[in-house]
């Protein structure tokens, strides 16, 4: 359910996670007195989501009773189409550096199965540790979606060190996936290169063990 556009200010804005709550100026009758709001909902043709900028937002009730912003917009502030083309240039900037891309993972995969069958084929593997890899990923996906909805939901999140740990161990392409199938972590550069580090990592061990 949808209620009116309304102003308010944010409160509080997370860059790092890419969310923040706004203040209204006029709250819904059973809404919240401030409103969860993510960066993919904020208008990016306007001023970046700051703390104490005023917004219009739309209010909108999920289906589990909670309510959160979307259409958040900056009022009061123009941008510049100069401004606007620096900071998308920016993002696409920031896109091909926080590695790997779909292509970059597609490699990773490639050569991870590539590994796998090696170290198989050379009875180095054996057959339950390609059902663990199989599990390892399951968890992997599962955990990324808990977190996305704890993050949703503002309840307790699952630490970022876990999930580099899944990663580290084999979860990693499920990682990958999750990423951006759940559109959750991709646009944090910090995450992205430990995500890198992670694949790296799990690479280089495989490859001394199977060829060792």
């Amino acid at each position: 359910m949808r209620a009116a556009a309304g102003f308010g200010r944010i409160e509080r804005w997370d860059d790092a996670r890419g969310f923040g709550f706004i203040t209204p100026e006029e709250p819904v009758a059973g809404a919240p007195q401030r409103l969860f709001f993510h960066v993919r909902d904020f208008d990016r043709s306007t001023a970046p989501p700051s703390v104490g900028a005023r917004v219009r937002y739309v209010p909108e009730r999920q289906s589990d009773g909670r309510w959160r912003a979307i259409r958040v917009a900056a009022v009061g502030v123009a941008v510049s189409p100069g401004a606007r083309t620096a900071r998308s240039r920016r993002g696409r900037l920031a896109a091909t550096t926080t590695a790997p891309g779909a292509r970059g993972l597609w490699i990773a995969i490639i050569v991870w199965i590539a590994l796998l069958a090696a170290a198989h084929v050379s009875g180095r593997l054996p057959p339950l540790a390609l059902a663990a890899a199989v599990g390892l990923n399951a968890l992997t996906f599962i955990a990324f979606a808990l977190d996305k909805r704890a993050a949703q939901q503002k309840r307790w999140r699952t630490s970022e060190a876990h999930l580099h740990l899944l990663e580290l161990l084999g979860g990693w392409p499920a990682s990958g996936f999750a990423q951006q199938l759940l559109r959750h972590k991709r646009a944090k550069p910090t995450y992205r290169r430990a995500f890198a580090v992670m694949i790296v990592l799990h690479l280089l061990a495989l490859g001394a063990w199977t060829f060792a």
